[in-house]
């Protein structure tokens, strides 16, 4: 696992550099995200949120719908999101990670996931043909590229993750925890990793995290 190498976890999903401008999130994030606050402290707390965050029930709507929303305002969840309940961002993002798979799980795409590989280093092959996929409805969202090189004497992997949005590498750990859990019965532990020099300048750069 690389971690990111471009500063502090601050604001996830947050394109860096100028050729990638903030025009808002595709997918399920935001949704998924209430699901993961009212699985985990219930309804009071999400209203506590949104009064932090300065969201009214209108805007809600607006950055819960499916289709591309105002980053802004998800960055403004996530931000009271942490303050709220008292949680550093990486843990916030990690337990979002490992939620992100048990939602899935439970929304009926079981069976596409574990068709994705009869093993995690297969799975993680996979990763990037997924995410092609769907960029095919979303061509303007910005998806991240995974690099996954297995040691089968070792049993471990190699595992790069590049991005234009930084500090996500937290997500990513809990994503690849539950999946391993959930579809392999896997105890995945992970140990940073220095980030190599050419990727350290991509970020600088604002074309990798």
């Amino acid at each position: 696992w690389a971690p990111t190498a471009a500063g502090p976890l601050a604001h996830p999903w947050r394109p860096r550099g100028p050729e990638f401008p903030s025009q808002g999130m595709y997918g399920y994030i935001p949704f998924i995200w209430k699901d993961m606050v009212l699985t985990m402290a219930g309804p009071e707390t999400w209203a506590k949120i949104l009064l932090e965050a300065g969201i009214s029930s209108e805007l809600e709507a607006e950055v819960l719908n499916t289709a591309t929303r105002r980053e802004d305002l998800v960055l403004e969840i996530f931000g009271a999101t942490c303050k709220v309940m008292a949680m550093p961002l990486g843990d916030a993002l990690r337990a979002f990670g490992r939620h992100f798979v048990s939602f899935t799980l439970r929304s009926g795409n079981g069976t596409f996931l574990r068709s994705q590989g009869c093993t995690l280093p297969v799975f993680l092959e996979n990763v990037n043909a997924m995410h092609n996929y769907v960029e095919r409805d979303h061509p303007n969202a910005k998806f991240p590229f995974i690099e996954s090189k297995y040691d089968p004497v070792a049993d471990t992997l190699l595992l790069t993750y590049l991005s234009v949005r930084e500090g996500v590498s937290p997500l990513l750990t809990g994503v690849i925890e539950e999946i391993g859990a959930r579809l392999y019965g896997l105890l995945v532990s992970f140990a940073p990793t220095a980030v190599p020099a050419e990727l350290a300048e991509d970020a600088k750069a604002g074309r990798a995290a």
